[in-house]
């Protein structure tokens, strides 16, 4: 595999935390600081380069543990974070600054449940001969950029369409983890 295949598999695995990080954005009414999403998007890329390496080192023995049920965890994390903010987005008296995606804690489960295909890309890609730090590298870098660029574009829906976005950013996190499901269980 060249270096196009890896920015491929790059911008693959980059979607969900693209969706996420737009989620999250539409639920801020003020500017992000910068040292948020910088966080952030460190947060996804360190869990992205966590997993991918996991699956690349661990090879097939990691699937037989995890891969029957990381399309249940996905699902669980994304359905329930995703509910909560369609309710916030409902409740007129919840601060927008105090939205459910900014602590720590709810965003190392967004972090973890949208790289657990990373885990298994890595196994996958372990068999190929690809080189590891080309790979990792050039995933790493795309989970960082479009994380920074899905809170922009999330900040700039959400002051414009306000809780509508919000509780769009909800149901997307939920189909987000419906589709994750689906893929899992070889229907989709």
């Amino acid at each position: 595999m060249n270096i196009l295949s890896a920015l491929l598999v790059a911008l693959g695995l980059s979607m969900d935390n693209l969706a996420v990080t737009i989620a999250s954005g539409c639920s801020h009414q003020n500017k992000i600081p910068l040292s948020y999403i910088g966080k952030v998007s460190a947060l996804f890329a360190v869990a992205h380069f966590m997993m991918f390496s996991v699956g690349w080192l661990g090879g097939a023995g990691v699937d037989r543990y995890i891969g029957a049920v990381d399309h249940w965890i996905a699902f669980g994390i994304l359905a329930f974070i995703g509910a909560r903010m369609v309710k916030e987005a409902q409740n007129p008296q919840v601060e927008k600054e105090t939205g459910v995606l900014h602590s720590f804690k709810t965003l190392l489960a967004l972090s973890v449940a949208t790289s657990l295909d990373a885990l298994l890309v890595g196994i996958g890609l372990a068999f190929t001969g690809m080189p590891f730090w080309v790979t990792v590298v050039t995933l790493v870098s795309c989970v960082f950029v479009t994380s920074w660029a899905g809170f922009y574009l999330g900040a700039f829906l959400g002051c414009r369409f306000g809780k509508v976005m919000e509780a769009l950013g909800g149901l997307a996190l939920i189909l987000i983890g419906l589709k994750l499901l689906l893929e899992g269980l070889g229907i989709w």
